[in-house]
């Protein structure tokens, strides 16, 4: 949760009221989020984006119950700065495969929706200090495992190599149990997604490329 400012791009409820707290709605790995998503009928219909879907039918109940509105990731273009938020309600550090990564879950972290709300919430001040756990990963195998290196110091992620790769039967690691650099990295290996969590993702990720017809 934080409480925003004019710098996070925040905007006002629909009934025209300011946002004095925004919390931050994920999920960290696959455990009980996955299980429930499983049992939904989103999920075993047919139809597009099931996990997007899933998600407002949960949140928004919910941030209307409280008086405030719910965001998504999927709203746009144009789209909300999630990555901002998260990193103002959490602290979370740039990785070297573009990803944020946390001191405690890794990579294995996921942000599924925004609660706004016209009310200011107490945030506790106890917060301990950490620092960027790349900093002191020498060898870096993120940067190292990648086929087709898709990932660079001096680059942007390259994901049509990296869509490429995953479609073609050399990459069934990846398109069964998700991205190799994310999974050699060393922190948070206990959030791991689980192979059918990240076969979901990874297939999701594929569809979309070949819809836009870049695969």
């Amino acid at each position: 949760m934080f409480h925003p400012d004019w710098e996070d791009n925040v905007p006002d409820l629909s009934s025209g009221q300011s946002v004095l707290s925004v919390i931050m709605v994920g999920n960290v790995g696959s455990g009980d989020f996955w299980e429930s998503f499983k049992r939904s009928h989103e999920y075993l219909n047919s139809d597009p984006d099931p996990m997007d879907r899933w998600t407002k039918r949960i949140v928004e109940p919910i941030a209307g119950k409280a008086g405030g509105e719910a965001l998504f990731p999927s709203d746009g273009p144009p789209y909300h700065p999630f990555q901002r938020w998260a990193s103002r309600a959490e602290t979370l550090f740039p990785s070297p495969i573009g990803l944020f990564i946390s001191s405690e879950w890794g990579t294995w972290h996921a942000l599924r929706a925004a609660i706004l709300l016209p009310v200011k919430i107490e945030i506790s001040n106890t917060v301990s200090e950490v620092s960027n756990p790349c900093l002191s990963c020498e060898d870096q195998p993120c940067l190292k495992i990648c086929p087709v290196d898709a990932f660079g110091v001096e680059q942007e992620y390259d994901y049509l190599a990296c869509a490429r790769y995953v479609a073609s039967d050399a990459g069934i690691s990846c398109a069964s149990k998700g991205c190799l650099a994310r999974r050699a990295c060393p922190v948070g290996l206990e959030y791991v997604l689980n192979s059918e969590h990240a076969e979901f993702h990874m297939s999701a990720f594929i569809n979309a490329r070949k819809l836009m017809g870049e695969i």
